[in-house]
């Protein structure tokens, strides 16, 4: 008898041991432990735990088919139910499931939440699909609105797929040619996601709410190597109010011959929002048909809203490098049929460089919409370091660097920008901090005010402030912006090059108050104007109502705000007397070695500044009379800001 009574303790401590899986319910059978999460989850489906029900992973679990929830109904019978690794438990939920999903829920109220400590937001479990073969990780599933996942939370995990061909995190209708899932009140945060072909994929029908309060934020999609995910970071179809906000994307995997995209509100997406996100280092290293962007917007008009109603705002797009002739490399794409009612603002993009030898472009933010009532505004963005390898022959979308491109549609705002071109494409061309294609067509398409168009570019050729394949009858009003070059035309448009200001304005129209002025920026990478050296650029905007704000949040002026994404103030100390008085003088100019500098009252010194915006001299004088060295400098353009005792008045020095 004690033979057999220590036999049967023996197993029962057996069993225990291997149970990964502990399961306690408000109703039904209160409690169980099993050995995967598909038994626990085949026990709710059964009826067997009811209620409000918390499942805790306690060790490591080996699925070895899917493991399938179904909605609450019928046998299956609860009201909540939540996975989580116990309080200090470090655990893998993994299994090798050829195509289908890992996990798959059709139910409501659903939590997973990967962190073994409540308040810590910690990392703890890991859901993996090791299947090669068409495998996902955790699958959503609802059919009709009826029976639509509602309050979803999948926060806290490691996601992780068994290869990039297939996507890791889905919610849609399940179907074989799916048309779309039903979902709302859905969160998705602080998530890890790897080895995916897209690694959040979130497929709606079209219907009026469906998608409501969905909330994508403070992902991790950075993994590279064997981990990189391939496609797409992000992508939402037909859905009506998301909100993507704080994720990290970027290291795609760059050899597939295929336009890579961080973040795609595709058809039917309305009444959704982009927030936020820092996107980097997508590309593609062949030359075929590759590319990528980083945020593209293609919703058209028909979802639940036939307008858009999308915003894309405070993000961080930078280093996008390409070899490839596809047909989209950009920043920011905003475009698609008959799409209306964007907004992109306050978006800092950079470092977007096309080294295709054929001359394909790169673009930081490109509009081309097909919609000729687009009432899409375009501000406070700062745009720099667009750059493609070069060609000379022509200026339309892929053939050289366009800080910002308009190739098609009507109705755009372009109101308080920042673009620079400060990095040289590899052969001469036709760059542009501002370019409209000959696409654009309609009369008074795009009213264009108060930027900052600037092009530092030093390679050969042309680099234009502005250009425009278009007739100058597309602009409804351009004014108030400050274009400048470094090269020998300021603009181009009608078949020409436009050399000077008065060129421009005669061959755009408008201008009458635009500026030719270098600005001086903060530093080479702070594209904040510098409060000294820019006297000339101070309060020479004009107020437009669409934008009261700049890109730092800070009030514009009601009367007289400034060029750019950001408000300045001057550094005026008194009336200029050297100015007034006509009495400063410098020569030679262009210079080769020394600068000359004589001035009615004393000179305390002089500072020097690149195109770039950084500081290159520093002589100090005090003295009437001085000479500024600028042997040790390369050739280009220079501005010199004098302080004297009582002001400071900057210049613009050429050195050969």
């Amino acid at each position: 008898m004690r033979k057999i009574l220590f036999c049967l303790m023996a197993g029962i401590a057996v069993s225990s041991f291997h149970a990964q899986v502990s399961l306690s319910a408000t109703a039904g059978t209160t409690t169980g432990t099993y050995t995967t999460l598909k038994d626990a989850f085949d026990a709710v489906n059964a009826g067997t735990h009811q209620g409000g029900i918390t499942i805790s992973i306690t060790g490591n679990t080996t699925e070895t088919a899917t493991a399938s929830l179904n909605a609450s109904g019928g046998t299956a019978s609860y009201t909540s139910l939540s996975i989580k690794p116990a309080t200090g438990v470090t655990a893998t939920i993994s299994g090798s499931i050829a195509s289908a999903p890992l996990i798959k829920i059709m139910g409501s109220n659903i939590t997973l939440d990967g962190s073994n400590d409540p308040t810590a937001g910690t990392k703890d479990l890991t859901i993996t699909n090791t299947s090669t073969t068409a495998p996902q990780v955790l699958t959503f599933i609802a059919t009709s609105a009826a029976t639509a996942n509602t309050n979803i939370t999948v926060k806290n995990l490691n996601i992780i797929n068994g290869i990039n061909t297939s996507s890791a995190f889905v919610i849609y209708d399940g179907n074989a040619s799916p048309t779309g899932g039903y979902f709302s009140n859905v969160v998705i945060r602080n998530n890890s996601i790897k080895k995916a072909y897209i690694g959040i994929y979130l497929l709606a029908a079209i219907s009026a709410n469906n998608g409501f309060n969905t909330l994508i934020t403070g992902n991790d999609l950075t993994a590279s190597g064997t981990d990189a995910n391939r496609l797409a970071g992000i992508y939402v179809q037909g859905a009506d109010g998301v909100m993507v906000s704080n994720n990290n994307i970027g290291n795609f995997e760059t050899l597939n011959t295929e336009i890579k995209r961080g973040i795609w509100f595709a058809t039917g997406t309305v009444n959704s929002s982009v927030l936020s996100n820092t996107i980097s280092n997508l590309g593609y290293t062949g030359t075929g048909a590759g590319g990528a962007s980083g945020i593209t917007v293609t919703t058209g008009n028909t979802g639940a809203s036939a307008i858009a109603n999308v915003t894309v705002r405070g993000n961080t797009i930078s280093n996008f490098n390409s070899s490839g002739t596809g047909t989209l490399f950009a920043g920011i794409f905003a475009g698609g049929t008959q799409t209306t009612g964007m907004i992109v603002d306050n978006n800092k993009i950079s470092g977007i460089k096309n080294t295709n030898a054929g001359g394909y472009g790169a673009q930081g933010l490109y509009l081309a919409t097909t919609s000729t009532a687009a009432n899409t505004l375009v501000s406070n963005n700062v745009i720099n370091g667009i750059s493609g390898n070069g060609y000379s022959l022509g200026g339309d979308t892929n053939d050289n660097g366009n800080g910002i491109i308009i190739s098609s549609g009507a109705g755009y705002k372009i109101y308080y920008n920042t673009v620079v071109m400060n990095v040289n494409q590899t052969v001469s061309g036709r760059p542009s901090a501002f370019n409209v294609t000959n696409g654009v067509t309609a009369a008074g398409a795009i009213d264009v005010r108060n930027n900052l168009f600037v092009n530092t570019q030093t390679q050969a050729g042309d680099k234009y402030a502005i250009y425009s394949g278009a007739a100058n009858t597309v602009f409804s009003t351009i004014n108030y912006n400050d274009y400048y070059s470094s090269g020998t035309n300021l603009g181009y448009i009608g078949n020409a090059a436009k050399a000077l200001l008065t060129d421009v304005q005669v061959g755009f129209g408008g201008n009458a108050n635009s500026l030719n002025i270098l600005p001086v920026f903060v530093s080479a990478t702070d594209f904040h104007l510098s409060t000294t050296g820019n006297t000339a650029l101070d309060n020479k905007g004009t107020p437009v109502a669409d934008v009261t704000v700049d890109a730092d949040g800070n009030t514009r002026n009601a009367v007289t705000p400034d060029l750019g994404a950001f408000e300045f103030t001057a550094n005026v100390l008194a009336v200029n007397e050297m100015t007034k008085n006509n009495k400063v003088s410098f020569y030679p100019n262009p210079v080769t070695d020394y600068l000359y500098i004589n001035g009615a009252g004393k000179i305390k010194d002089v500072e020097g500044y690149n195109i770039s915006g950084q500081k290159v001299i520093s002589e100090t004088i005090n003295a009437e009379k001085g000479s500024v060295d600028m042997r040790k400098l390369p050739a280009g353009v220079y501005v010199l800001k004098m302080n004297g005792e009582k002001e400071s008045q900057s210049v613009k020095v050429i050195k050969k």
